[in-house]
């Protein structure tokens, strides 16, 4: 059925499968330009960098034109940052690339506004759900195509992730229905303002806390997992892009299938407590796995319980949302996970470069532990719709 949740799930899924053609490759690609682990996390960071300056932008600005407007926006920026990735011929050429990736990728507020939009409290979380399971399908099919296409060139997939991001512009120009409801235009509430009153906020302070260091905790592997594939295991890029597609199913089956179920049952702040315990779990056996079967078990289990975790903190964010804010909340949200993922792949190479290429994992899963000891402390058990 073509309901607007449905749209904008395949609008998402598209956007997703271009974004999952490009990451898992990247360090890689950035590498024939003589990029050191570093300087691949400074590239990653300044992607976040962008996310962090532009999703409460993007956040806001849909509350106030609505939400199809930037979602288009947004995606035209994505296919021209594809397009240069894949004609770059210097690092300095990807940094440009990668500075409108993230530009464009801070649409993520929007869609999730969209969502908060076109349904009710109770279903909110399976509403985030399909967005994250979006991602996952993403993981699963863009790395899939990514590695496939490396084996013809090194450049093809960049340059199909551009015209699929292309084709997916000129699917919401026709498909895409605004979700905002009409009505006044909400009073602009100073950026200032609102991120004092997040912060000041018993509900919400706390949610943002926990979402800022769970995503610099994951933000470390996906920055370096590339580069532990090659040094530890010897793998190339399309074996590299064969295993990120192990955690995308493995996501994809939990946010897509999962969440809703569990959330209907046991709520959000449970939910939430199994997803954070399973990824700390999952990365530390990344850091210590040096065969192939211990690492597929971790990214199984990675993908599966963080696919919980982040759809089930999204959905109690929301919640704990005004309604007439919700796009810019949501952007602050994302923008305070960027600024972890501006930490996390600087800190991870670092500690890839100098420790050892397990660090970034093993340090992950110590901060998800952390933020599991936070939640069972902080997060009420009321937190749910």
């Amino acid at each position: 059925m073509k309901t607007p949740l449905m749209i904008v799930f395949v609008t998402v899924l598209i956007d997703l499968i271009g974004f999952g053609i490009v990451m898992p490759i990247l360090p890689l690609w950035a590498e024939t330009f003589g990029a050191s682990p570093t300087e691949i996390g400074l590239l990653s960071a300044s992607y976040a960098l962008m996310q962090v300056i532009f999703a409460p932008l993007w956040g806001r600005l849909s509350d106030r034109i609505g939400r199809r407007p930037v979602i288009l926006v947004t995606l035209a920026g994505s296919a021209v940052s594809s397009l240069l990735i894949g004609v770059a011929n210097s690092l300095l050429v990807l940094f440009i690339a990668r500075i409108l990736n993230g530009i464009s990728g801070a649409s993520y507020a929007a869609a999730q506004a969209y969502v908060a939009d076109v349904t009710t409290r109770e279903e909110r979380a399976k509403g985030m759900g399909m967005i994250g399971a979006a991602f996952g399908l993403g993981f699963i099919l863009g790395p899939g195509i990514g590695a496939g296409l490396s084996a013809i060139d090194q450049s093809a997939p960049f340059f199909f992730a551009a015209g699929l991001a292309a084709v997916n512009l000129l699917l919401a120009l026709v498909w895409l229905p605004e979700s905002l409801k009409p009505g006044p235009v909400p009073a602009r509430v100073p950026r200032v303002e609102q991120f004092r009153r997040a912060f000041a906020s018993r509900e919400l302070a706390p949610l943002i806390g926990l979402s800022f260091v769970a995503t610099l905790a994951f933000v470390g592997m996906e920055s370096t997992f590339a580069l532990l594939g090659d040094r530890r295991f010897g793998y190339t890029a399309v074996e590299v892009g064969l295993l990120f597609v192990v955690i995308g199913v493995a996501a994809a089956v939990s946010q897509g299938g999962l969440v809703g179920r569990l959330v209907a049952a046991h709520g959000e702040r449970q939910v939430m407590i199994w997803g954070l315990t399973g990824t700390g779990a999952g990365l530390a056996l990344m850091a210590v796995a040096h065969d192939l079967w211990l690492l597929l078990a971790a990214l199984v289990l990675l993908g599966i319980a963080s696919g919980l975790a982040f759809a089930s903190l999204s959905a109690l964010i929301s919640q704990a949302a005004p309604e007439d804010e919700q796009g810019g909340i949501l952007g602050l949200a994302a923008s305070t996970s960027g600024i972890a993922r501006i930490v996390g792949p600087v800190s991870a190479g670092a500690l890839f470069d100098f420790v050892t290429p397990g660090a970034p994992l093993a340090a992950g899963a110590v901060l998800m532990f952390v933020c599991l000891g936070f939640a069972l402390r902080r997060i009420p058990r009321t937190a749910a719709a």
